[in-house]
């Protein structure tokens, strides 16, 4: 995975000084290339690669769209953020997502939503249909994380991505690298002004919050949640019922303080909170689904939030109520391979 930091494109601190106003480097650095470390999805430090798009690769890593591809991730080239379509040689018209339920997930802790987004994605093997051009994410770029052949491993895939899937009525936004500081609300409110106005029905976040912060109340039962915007209540909150679902907690504004008014509290849920909230405000009908979890090998904890989404929308259909044969029906992505790095060196040995 290759992530460009912002400064690759805007020239960066050290293009914006003159030339004879630059910080001399010691003796022992200089003609040393300086790298920006960014820390990508899971933690991973890489450099800020610009040398990727030099002479010295393949062509066949760089398909025909790529100057479209790069236009998208310029921060100058378009404003604000907005669904850019995918260009497959039938024209760029943006295809219609009236009465869609958006299904994406919230970056948030053991990046739960977004591993289950991805057995989504591959299981009913959903095809893109565009990119969701956003400054508000950390800029990267890498290989078709759904690869089935060597024929469309070498696509390119950037950090917020569009799929659909018509049969079902089904649009999925995944995200795949983590906000910009401060850039949650302009996040928030770009998505929620596309949701409007690409008439989606409904929303569904996929999120996740720490395990260590519940309360006593928290920690009974499944640690599966839900929460409706009021408009969603009215529409599917008999459903919930009837599936025996445990709707997320509002604890203590203050720890310990009982007789003070309680408040939602998502800890390690990123823009969980903030999207459910300006959702309700803006009357869009939006569902969150949860679990509670620790850091770690979080692949166990998406099988069971997809499980617990498949079991309101039926997105695929389960031969049995046994959590471990209704993950067996899930597809894994070819990239999770590599999930925690390449393996072991035989040389160790």
């Amino acid at each position: 995975m290759i992530c460009f930091s912002s400064e690759a494109f805007s020239g960066g601190s050290d293009m914006a000084e003159p030339a004879g106003n630059k910080p001399q480097l010691p003796p022992s650095e200089r003609g040393q290339r300086r790298h920006r470390p960014l820390a990508a999805a899971r933690g991973h430090g890489v450099p800020a690669l610009l040398p990727f798009f030099t002479p010295s690769f393949p062509p066949s890593l760089f398909p025909s769209f790529l100057p479209s591809f790069l236009h998208c991730l310029l921060p100058s080239s378009l404003p604000g953020g907005m669904f850019i379509p995918c260009d497959r040689g039938g024209g760029s018209a943006a295809p219609d997502f009236k009465g869609f339920t958006l299904l994406m997930p919230a970056v948030s802790v053991g990046n739960v939503g977004q591993l289950a987004i991805d057995l989504v994605i591959s299981t009913l093997d959903m095809p893109k249909v565009g990119y969701f051009y956003t400054d508000c994410l950390v800029p990267m770029v890498g290989n078709n994380p759904y690869a089935t052949a060597e024929e469309n491993s070498t696509e390119l895939s950037i950090n917020a991505e569009v799929y659909s899937l018509p049969s079902k009525k089904l649009v999925v936004l995944q995200i795949r690298s983590p906000f910009i500081k401060n850039k949650y609300r302009p996040f928030c409110e770009t998505l929620l002004s596309w949701v409007k106005s690409s008439n989606c029905a409904r929303v569904v976040l996929l999120s996740s919050s720490h395990a260590y912060q519940r309360d006593d109340e928290q920690l009974l039962g499944t640690p599966l949640r839900y929460l409706l915007t009021p408009d969603l209540e009215k529409a599917v909150g008999g459903r919930m019922q009837e599936l025996n679902w445990k709707e997320m907690e509002k604890v203590a504004a203050y720890p310990g303080v009982s007789d003070t008014d309680k408040v939602l509290h998502i800890p390690g849920g990123g823009i969980t909170k903030l999207l459910f909230t300006e959702s309700c405000s803006k009357g869009i009908q939006m569902a969150v689904l949860l679990k509670f979890c620790s850091e770690g090998d979080n692949i166990p904890d998406a099988f069971v939030l997809v499980n617990y989404l498949n079991e309101w929308l039926q997105l695929i259909k389960t031969e049995s109520n046994n959590s471990t044969d209704a993950s067996s029906q899930w597809k894994i992505p070819s990239s999770w391979r590599l999930l925690f790095g390449s393996g072991l060196p035989p040389a160790l040995f």
